[in-house]
C-alpha cells in the first residue's frame, strides 16, 4: 500500500545519521598509525583526479600531506566549480580511498599460479618473468586471434584495452559487463529510438519538472548518487513532487511525496495501467504525438503491416507512411497531410485499418489499475491518481529512465512501456522532462598517437556465433553472459588466453558454481592473465596475475568524461600517490604499451609519457590542455537539448518516436500476444520467479541493492569503513521482512545459509518492516561462496609463504546473487542474453 511522507517523518533522523557516518568514523589504524608515530604533519598539495570506484569519474581533490617523510592521503574532496557547483559532488565512496592503498588483500607483485586454478596458491616473479610468459601466450595465438578474449571494466583505460586487443592484437573477441547492468533498458529502448539506449542518452530535467516518478532504480544510495543528488535537489527547490515505486524503504522512500513498497519485478505492471489509463481517458498530448511519433501511422488489422511505406521527401533514408487526414477526410501520407487523425478505424482497399495509437490501446486494454492492484497490491485508485497526476504536469512529469536493468526477465519490456507514458505525455526531449544531454567531444585514441601498429580483426566473434543459434539483440560490446555461457558449454571454440582487466568476472557476472567448474578445465581456456588491484573470486582462477596501482595512484594515458553527470566534464585523472612500499604494480597503459614492444608493434626506443599524449588529445579537441590539467577537469556543456528526438532523426524507420516500432513489427510479429520481451506490442511479461508458483514459507526472491559504499568494484567490500558503515546501519546482511521471519524462527542477528539454483551462501539476517515479505534485500556484493574460491590466498615469495585472507577486516557475511543464480538458465536471450541476476527462488536455512 501507499505510504505518505508524514507517515514516514519518524525515520528521518535515523536515516540522516545514516548518510552522515562515513564523515564521523575514524580512519582505520592501517592507514595512520605509521604516520603518527613518525613524525607531525607537514606540507600538503592537491591531486585533480576523478573517482572511478563506480565508474563514473566524479571530478575530485585528493589532499597529500608528509608525515615523517612518508606521503599520505589527508582528504579526499570533491572537486568544485565555482560557477556552476549544482554539477560537482561526490558520494561517500571516496572516503575510502586513504583506505583502499593499504588494503591487507593487495596484489604486491606479479604472480604466477602453482597450484589448481581456484586454489589460490601462486609464486611471485619478476616483470620481465610475466612480460615474456604473457608475450609468448599471446604470440601463439597471433594466427587466430579470435582464440583471444579481452574483457576490461571501463576504468579510466577498459575501453584502451579493449581497442588495443581488437585493434592492435586482431581479436573481435573485447566486451565489458553491461549486460549485467543496463542492456534491459537498451533494448526496451530499441523499440521506440530504433538503436539501443542507456543511462547515458538521456538527461533527466529534475530542475524544471514538476513531478518525477521513480521506479526500478533508486539513484540515492545507487552509483552516480552524487551528481544526481545535486540536480534532484534543485529540483526538490523548485516544488518537485517525487513518487517512488521500490521493494524496500530506504533514503529515497523518505523523500518521496507518496511511495509505495511492491513484489520484485512487478513494477511493469504499474507501467502498463499507466498507459491503460492514459489511452482510454484520452490524457495525452495531441500535438506531440502529430508532430513527433508515428502514433497516426495507419496499420492493416489482420497483419498489423503499415498500409503504405514511401521514401520521406525531407529526411534522407527515411520513409513516410499512409494518415487519416482529418482536415479533408482524405487518405494521404503524413508529409502531406494537415490534420493527421490519431484515433482513426475504418477500411482501405477494402481492408480494416486502424492507427498506430488505436492498436496501442488495444494491446493494453486489459491491463486496468484493478489488474495492476491484483498483482502489485497498489490500490487502483492510486495508479489512476498518478495517471492524472502526471497528465495534470505533463509536459513538465516522467519517469526516470532507471540505470541498472538486468534485474528480471522483464526489464526490457518495462523500460519500454514507461517509456512510452513518458512519449505519450510528451515528455521526451522537453523542458521538465526526460530530456537530451549536450554531447561531448571524440578523443583521439593513444594508440593512434603513439603509433602502435594495428591489423585488422580476424575470425567470427562470439557474439555473433550465439546471433546465428538463437540470441536476438546482441549489443555488440556487451556481452559478458554469453562469454560464460561459451567457456561453460566450450563453444564455438575453446579460447587460448582469457585477459581480464580490472573486471570481476567471477563474481561480476552471473556465474555460480558452473562457471567456477568450467574454468578449472583447461581444455576450455588455456590461459589466464587477470589485471587487477586485489586478490578477488576471478584472480584464484587466473594463470598470471598483473598488479595495476588503484587509479589514484598513476597518471591515466586518456582523458575522459565524468558520466552521468547530467553536463559534458572533461576530466584529467592525475597521478596522487604512489602505490604503499613493498607494492610493485604497474599502471595499464605502461603494460600494453610493453606488450606492443614485444609483439613488434612499437618500437623499443619509443618512451611514452602520459601527460604528452593527453596533452595531444586536447589539442586535437581544441581544449586547452594547461587549464585542464590545473583543474582537472573541463566543463563544456551545461545545457540539455530539448528537442523530442535529440535534434535528428532518430534511428527508427520513420525518422520518428515509434510507439509500435516498424522495424521490430516486422522481425518479430509471430510474439503478437506472447508474454515475451519481443512482443512488438506493449504487454505483461511475468518476472522469472512468478512463474514458479507461490512461495514456500522458506522460498524468497534475493535483491541486491547499492548503499552510498558498495560498489561494483568489488574491492569495496574489503574495506573497514564500508564494512563498518553497513554494520552501523543495520543493513550488513539480508534484509528479512518479521511476519517471515516469524514463521522461520529466525531473529534479528541470526546466520542462514541461502540456496540460489547454482550456490550457495551464508548470511546474517536482519528482521525489519522496512522490506517487502517476498524480499530478502541486502547490499550489493558483500559476501563469496565458499565452494568457488578459498577464503585466503598462498604466495611463495622470496621471503618464505604468505597468506592472504580476504575480508581481512571482518565482514562477507552478505549477498552476491551471481554466485546464487544459473548463468544458463537466469538469462534473457532474447537481449542479448543479458543477465536476468534477481530473478529466482531461493531457499533460506536457519544455522
Amino acid at each position: 500500500m501507499g505510504i505518505t511522507r508524514r507517515e514516514m517523518l519518524k525515520l528521518t533522523a535515523a536515516t540522516a545519521a545514516a548518510t552522515a557516518l562515513p564523515l564521523s568514523l575514524p580512519r582505520p589504524r592501517t592507514v595512520i598509525a605509521g604516520a603518527e608515530s613518525s613524525g607531525s604533519l607537514t606540507a600538503t598539495r592537491i591531486a585533480k583526479t576523478a573517482c572511478i570506484i563506480c565508474g563514473q569519474k566524479c571530478p575530485v581533490e585528493i589532499h597529500v600531506a608528509k608525515v615523517g617523510g612518508k606521503e599520505i592521503i589527508s582528504k579526499v574532496v570533491y572537486n568544485r566549480d565555482p560557477e556552476y557547483d549544482q554539477f560537482f559532488a561526490v558520494c561517500g565512496r571516496p572516503q575510502t580511498i586513504p583506505e583502499l592503498r593499504f588494503l591487507p588483500e593487495r596484489i604486491r607483485k606479479p604472480l604466477l599460479r602453482v597450484g589448481k586454478r581456484g586454489e589460490g596458491k601462486f609464486k611471485e616473479i619478476s616483470w620481465e618473468e610475466a612480460f615474456n610468459i604473457l608475450a609468448e601466450r599471446i604470440k601463439k595465438y597471433m594466427d587466430e586471434p579470435w582464440r583471444i578474449v579481452a574483457v576490461s571494466h571501463q576504468g579510466f583505460e577498459g575501453g584502451l584495452v579493449r581497442e588495443f586487443f581488437k585493434k592492435v592484437i586482431g581479436t573481435p573477441n573485447t566486451t565489458q559487463h553491461c549486460d549485467t547492468c543496463h542492456t534491459g533498458m537498451d533494448i526496451g529502448h530499441k523499440f521506440i529510438f530504433g538503436s539501443p539506449k542507456g543511462p547515458s542518452a538521456f538527461q533527466p530535467d529534475y530542475a524544471n519538472a514538476d513531478l518525477v516518478v521513480l521506479m526500478g532504480r533508486n539513484p540515492a544510495g545507487g552509483i552516480v548518487a552524487s551528481a544526481w543528488s545535486k540536480i534532484f535537489t534543485e529540483g526538490r527547490a523548485n516544488k518537485m513532487k517525487l513518487v517512488v515505486f521500490d521493494v524496500r524503504e530506504s533514503r529515497l522512500t523518505e523523500l518521496a511525496d507518496k511511495y509505495y513498497i511492491i513484489p520484485p519485478g512487478t513494477d511493469l505492471a504499474i507501467a502498463l495501467a499507466l498507459l491503460n489509463v492514459i489511452l482510454n481517458e484520452r490524457l495525452y498530448n495531441v500535438d506531440y504525438l502529430i508532430n513527433w511519433t508515428n502514433a497516426s501511422m495507419l496499420l492493416y488489422v489482420d497483419t498489423l503491416e503499415p498500409v503504405k511505406l514511401e521514401d520521406n521527401p525531407y529526411m534522407e533514408k527515411k520513409k513516410t507512411y499512409l494518415v487519416y487526414d482529418e482536415y479533408d477526410q482524405r487518405f494521404k501520407l503524413k508529409t502531406e497531410a494537415k490534420k493527421p487523425a490519431l484515433e482513426f478505424e475504418g477500411e482501405y482497399n477494402r481492408r480494416p485499418v486502424k492507427t498506430v495509437l488505436l492498436v496501442l490501446k488495444d494491446a493494453v486494454k486489459e491491463y486496468t489499475p484493478e489488474w495492476a492492484e491484483k498483482i502489485t497490491g497498489v490500490p487502483a485508485e492510486e495508479i489512476r491518481w498518478l495517471a492524472h497526476e502526471m497528465a495534470r504536469a505533463a509536459p513538465r512529469t516522467f519517469i526516470d529512465h532507471n540505470y541498472k536493468a538486468t534485474r528480471y526477465y522483464n526489464e526490457g519490456m518495462f523500460s519500454r512501456a514507461k517509456m512510452l507514458v513518458n512519449v505519450l505525455l510528451g515528455s521526451v526531449g522537453v523542458k521538465g522532462g526526460l530530456a537530451y544531454p549536450a554531447g561531448k567531444p571524440k578523443f583521439k585514441s593513444p594508440i593512434s598517437i603513439l603509433g602502435i601498429e594495428t591489423t585488422k580483426t580476424q575470425g567470427e566473434a562470439i557474439y555473433k556465433y550465439w546471433s546465428k543459434h538463437g540470441v536476438e539483440n546482441v549489443v555488440s560490446k556487451c556481452w559478458s553472459q554469453l562469454l560464460v555461457k561459451s567457456i561453460i558449454e566450450g563453444k564455438p571454440y575453446p579460447i587460448g588466453v582469457l585477459f581480464i582487466h580490472l573486471e570481476n568476472l567471477v563474481a561480476h557476472a552471473l556465474t555460480g558454481r558452473r562457471l567456477a567448474e568450467a574454468l578449472k578445465d583447461e581444455k576450455r581456456v588455456e590461459f589466464i592473465v587477470v589485471l587487477d588491484t586485489t586478490f578477488n573470486e576471478t584472480v584464484m582462477y587466473a594463470d598470471l596475475v598483473l598488479p595495476v596501482p588503484f587509479f589514484f595512484e598513476a597518471e591515466s594515458i586518456t582523458l575522459g568524461y565524468a558520466k552521468k553527470s547530467y553536463v559534458s566534464i572533461v576530466v584529467d585523472a592525475q597521478k596522487a600517490v604512489d602505490p604503499p612500499e613493498g607494492v610493485d604494480a604497474r599502471p595499464t597503459w605502461w603494460i600494453l604499451v610493453e606488450l606492443a614492444k614485444r609483439l613488434g608493434k612499437l618500437d623499443q626506443g619509443v618512451k611514452v609519457d602520459p601527460v604528452e599524449v593527453k596533452k595531444k588529445q586536447a589539442e586535437e579537441a581544441g581544449l586547452d590542455y594547461n587549464e585542464l590539467r590545473e583543474k582537472g577537469y573541463k566543463l563544456l556543456w551545461t545545457k540539455p537539448k530539448y528537442h523530442p528526438w535529440g535534434g535528428k532523426p532518430l534511428a527508427t524507420v520513420t525518422g520518428e518516436l515509434e510507439l509500435i516500432n516498424v522495424a521490430m513489427l516486422e522481425s518479430y510479429r509471430d510474439y503478437i500476444g506472447k508474454e515475451s520481451p519481443l512482443n512488438p506490442l506493449p504487454c505483461w511479461v511475468p518476472p522469472l520467479w512468478m512463474r514458479k508458483g507461490t512461495l514456500a514459507d522458506n522460498e524468497f526472491v534475493v535483491v541486491e541493492y547499492q548503499d552510498s559504499l558498495t560498489s561494483i568494484n568489488t574491492f569495496m567490500r574489503f574495506s573497514r569503513l564500508t564494512k563498518d558503515v553497513l554494520e552501523w546501519k543495520h543493513i550488513y546482511g539480508v534484509l528479512m521482512h518479521p511476519s517471515r521471519a516469524k514463521k522461520l524462527g529466525i531473529k534479528d542477528g541470526d546466520m542462514v545459509k541461502l540456496k540460489g539454483p547454482n550456490g550457495e551462501i551464508v548470511a546474517k539476517v536482519r528482521v525489519t518492516e522496512a522490506v517487502h515479505p517476498y524480499v530478502l534485500a541486502a547490499p550489493h556484493a558483500t559476501a563469496v561462496d565458499k565452494a568457488i574460491i578459498p577464503g585466503e590466498a598462498v604466495i611463495e615469495t622470496a621471503g618464505g609463504t604468505v597468506k592472504v585472507k580476504l575480508f581481512s577486516n571482518g565482514g562477507g557475511y552478505g549477498v552476491n546473487n551471481n554466485f546464487l543464480g544459473d548463468p544458463l538458465e537466469s538469462v534473457v536471450p532474447e537481449e542479448g542474453y543479458r543477465a536476468a541476476q534477481h530473478d529466482f527462488v531461493v531457499k533460506v536455512e536457519k544455522l
